[in-house]
C-alpha cells in the first residue's frame, strides 16, 4: 500500500516538473523577441536630432570693473577759485575750462612781458636794417637778438602760470561731484572733482594657475552684473599678468569690456565668462543621457520596415553645457535619441515619435 502511494506522488511531481519546463521554454521563445516581449505596442516617445554647433570651453571668474580713463581734478598751485564752469554729474570735452583760479597778477605780469617782446623785435628789425648799411654792428645785433629771446622766454613762462591757474578737462567723459564754490582757497592737496569715462570699462579678475596656458589677447569674453542680471555685455582679453601669486596660486586678466550706454559703474562686480577653445562639435540634449555606473548610454533611433526601434548605445562625454552636452565618441550628426519616454524602454524595443501635447495626454 505504502509503495503504491509512493508511485503515485512521483507521477504527479513528474507531470508538474514537465509544466514547469513548458513555461520556461515558452517564456525564453517570447523574450527572444523584445517587441512581442511588450506586447507589440510601440512606445511613444519624444527625440531630439544630434546635431553640429559651435561651444567652446567656458572660463568662468569673478571681476571688479574699472574705468577706462579716471582722474582726479586738482589745482596745482594754491590760489582762490574765481569762476567755475561746470556742474556736478556734467559730460564735458577734453580742453573744455572746469574751472578758472585768481592770475590777475601773472596776467598783468604777461602784458608787460609780450609789450617788451613787441619793442624789442621793433629794435632787432630797426638794427638789422642798419647793419645791412654799415651804420650798426654785429655785436649789436647779437645783443638785439638774446633780448628778444630771453623776453619770448619770459612770456612763455607766464603764459604757462596763467594756464596753471585755469583748470580743464583732460578727456572726454563725466565730472564726479563739485567740492568747492567760488571764493573758496583750494590747493593741490583738494580734489576739486573726478572726471572717469565709462563708454568702455576695464574689468580685473583671476583665474587658478592651471588654466594658465588657456588664456590669451583677443579671446571674446561675456559679463554679467547682479544689477542687470538678463543682460549681457561683451568684450574680449586685453592681457593677462605675467606673474601667479604665490598664496593664491591665481594670476591676474584685464579685459575689455563694451558699455556703450553706460549702465555699468566702476566699482561694480561681474561674472565673467572667457569663451576659449571654439570649436564644433556633436551635442544632444541632457534629457537623452541614462547613467548606468560610470558609463552613460542613450536610445538611438534604428528604422525597421514597420516604423523605429530603440537601440541602446554608449557614449562618451565632453563638455556639459545648460541643458545640452557635448558627445566625443558614440553618435554620428542626424541621428536621433530618445530624449523622454526611456523609462519604458528596452534595447530594440518598437517606438513611435510623439509631441510634447501627445506625451502629456498620456
Amino acid at each position: 500500500m505504502l509503495l503504491r502511494c509512493d508511485a503515485v506522488l512521483f507521477h504527479r511531481d513528474k507531470n508538474l516538473i514537465m509544466k514547469l519546463l513548458h513555461i520556461a521554454v515558452f517564456l525564453l521563445a517570447l523574450l527572444s523577441q523584445p517587441a512581442l516581449a511588450q506586447g507589440g505596442k510601440p512606445v511613444p516617445v519624444r527625440t531630439a536630432e544630434v546635431t553640429l554647433e559651435p561651444i567652446a570651453t567656458p572660463i568662468e571668474a569673478l571681476g571688479t570693473a574699472r574705468a577706462w580713463e579716471f582722474v582726479s581734478i586738482r589745482a596745482s598751485e594754491t590760489e582762490r577759485v574765481t569762476g567755475i564752469k561746470f556742474d556736478s554729474g556734467q559730460r564735458v570735452k577734453a580742453g573744455d575750462v572746469l574751472v578758472e583760479l585768481s592770475h590777475g597778477e601773472e596776467q598783468a605780469e604777461l602784458a608787460g612781458a609780450r609789450a617788451s617782446l613787441e619793442r624789442h623785435r621793433r629794435d632787432l628789425e630797426r638794427l638789422q636794417r642798419l647793419e645791412r648799411d654799415k651804420l650798426a654792428t654785429r655785436e649789436q645785433l647779437d645783443a638785439a637778438g638774446t633780448l628778444v629771446a630771453e623776453t619770448r622766454a619770459r612770456v612763455l613762462a607766464l603764459e604757462a602760470q596763467v594756464e596753471d591757474r585755469i583748470i580743464r578737462a583732460p578727456f572726454s567723459g563725466q565730472l564726479g561731484l563739485r567740492n568747492i564754490s567760488v571764493g573758496s582757497l583750494v590747493s593741490p592737496s583738494e580734489e576739486v572733482t573726478t572726471l572717469q569715462d565709462i563708454r568702455q570699462l576695464k574689468l580685473d579678475f583671476t583665474v587658478p594657475e592651471r588654466q594658465m596656458s588657456a588664456v590669451e589677447g583677443g579671446m571674446p569674453i561675456r559679463a554679467v552684473s547682479p544689477a542687470y542680471p538678463e543682460r549681457v555685455f561683451t568684450g574680449e582679453v586685453m592681457i593677462a599678468e605675467a606673474r601667479v601669486d604665490t598664496q593664491t596660486r591665481a594670476f591676474t586678466v584685464r579685459a575689455r569690456v563694451d558699455n556703450p550706454k553706460e549702465l555699468l559703474k566702476p566699482g561694480m562686480m561681474l561674472a565673467v565668462t572667457i569663451v576659449s577653445d571654439q570649436r564644433e562639435a556633436l551635442t544632444i540634449p541632457e534629457a537623452a543621457l541614462i547613467p548606468l555606473a560610470n558609463n552613460q548610454w542613450v536610445y538611438v533611433l534604428e528604422p525597421v520596415d514597420e516604423g523605429f526601434v530603440a537601440r541602446k548605445r554608449q557614449v562618451k562625454l565632453g563638455q556639459r553645457y545648460p541643458g545640452k552636452v557635448e558627445v566625443l565618441d558614440g553618435l554620428s550628426r542626424g541621428e536621433r535619441v530618445v530624449t523622454r519616454g526611456t523609462l519604458h524602454l528596452q534595447d530594440g524595443r518598437a517606438v513611435v515619435e510623439q509631441s510634447a501635447g501627445e506625451l502629456t495626454q498620456r
